[in-house]
């Protein structure tokens, strides 16, 4: 009996593709997960490496998401993956427009609140707090034949 071992995992460039993922992960680390048909041609398989992960206090692009939608191939998947690795990340909004943006509302706010002490009567009025009812473990309310009386009762 000649037994053949060969490489199970064997990277397939020609392989289609379904999606690839590239970003942060649980733990402080990065990863890539390529989702693929299995060979067996029955199930979704994903494969994931992972690598270092950002450094503390360092902002970035924290994700990409290609979906290849089965028409793609892994080379050409970690293709556009390389490129979007090698594109420099620009934020898209700056220190000074996170605090335009809270300065605006604290604006408005003011705005509200001197309109309403010239108008008290389009006040909005504020919903009354009902009691809660925190029953233990195991109890719960229930209907009794008269009508607006409920009992807790073991469950």
């Amino acid at each position: 009996m000649v037994e053949i071992l060969g490489n199970r995992f064997r990277r397939d460039p020609n392989a289609m593709v379904h999606s690839a993922y590239v970003g942060v992960a649980h733990g402080a680390r990065t990863v890539t997960k390529v989702v693929a048909v299995n060979k067996d041609a029955d199930r979704m398989e994903t494969t994931r490496s992972y690598g270092a992960g950002i450094p503390r206090g360092q902002g970035g692009r924290i994700a990409t998401l290609i979906l290849g939608g089965m028409e793609t191939t892994l080379d050409e998947i970690e293709y556009m993956l390389e490129g979007i690795k090698e594109k420099k990340f620009v934020p898209q909004r700056t220190p000074g427009d996170i605090s335009k943006m809270c300065q605006m509302v604290a604006e408005r706010r003011n705005d509200q609140i001197k309109h309403w002490r010239k108008n008290p009567s389009e006040v909005p009025k504020a919903k009354p707090k009902r009691p809660g009812l925190y029953l233990p473990k195991g109890y719960r309310m229930v209907q009794t034949p008269i009508p607006g009386f409920r009992v807790a009762a073991r469950v």
